[in-house]
Order: C-alpha cells, then sequence, then structure tokens
C-alpha cells in the first residue's frame, strides 16, 4: 500500500513505512520481516514504540467510531478520492462515519 522507497525525509523511514504497510495487511511472513528490520534499523524498543502508536491509532478509531463521533464536512470532501480509491466507505463503520 505504502511507496516504501519513497523519501519521507525521516530517519529509517523505509523501515517505518515497511512496518506501517506489514501492520495493516495480513502477511504474517511481511509482518515478521518488517518487525526484524525496524530492530535492525533503530531498535527492539522502536518495535515496540512503532507497535503501541499504530495500536493507539486503532483504539482511538474506534473508541471514535463506537460513540459516533462523526468526521467534519471538510474533512469528509478532502478524503473523498481516497476513501473511495482505498474502500474505506465500504467498511461496516463507515455507515457512523460517513452519516
Amino acid at each position: 500500500m505504502f511507496d516504501i522507497d519513497r523519501d519521507s525525509g525521516v530517519e529509517h523511514g523505509r523501515e517505518l513505512f515497511a512496518f506501517a504497510d506489514a501492520v495493516i495487511g495480513s502477511d504474517l511472513n511481511a509482518l515478521a520481516r518488517a518487525r526484524t528490520a525496524l530492530a535492525g534499523a533503530m531498535s527492539p524498543a522502536a518495535v515496540v514504540a512503532a507497535s503501541v502508536i499504530a495500536g493507539d491509532f486503532s483504539l482511538v478509531d474506534r473508541a471514535a467510531n463506537a460513540i459516533g463521533i462523526s468526521v467534519e464536512r471538510v474533512v469528509l470532501t478532502a478524503s473523498e478520492d481516497f476513501r473511495a480509491a482505498y474502500g474505506l466507505n465500504d467498511f461496516p463503520s463507515a455507515a457512523n462515519t460517513l452519516g
């Protein structure tokens, strides 16, 4: 999903992009490789920190969805193209967000 070869300007950006891509994917082998690469490039603690950040984003999103927080119209308008391209509008929780 991510262009892991893109220069993000962030040190170890390639490894971070690969980890983020693997976290949202379904390939457990890719996730294991991404964890190993991130640990080698940064540290095992960096893998833990990146995992906590990814989990926190998921938690916040789920909590907002559960209590019915909707997305502001300006954000919906600006994100319309990539929500459609990535099929985000098709998730069951989109009914709450887009409603």
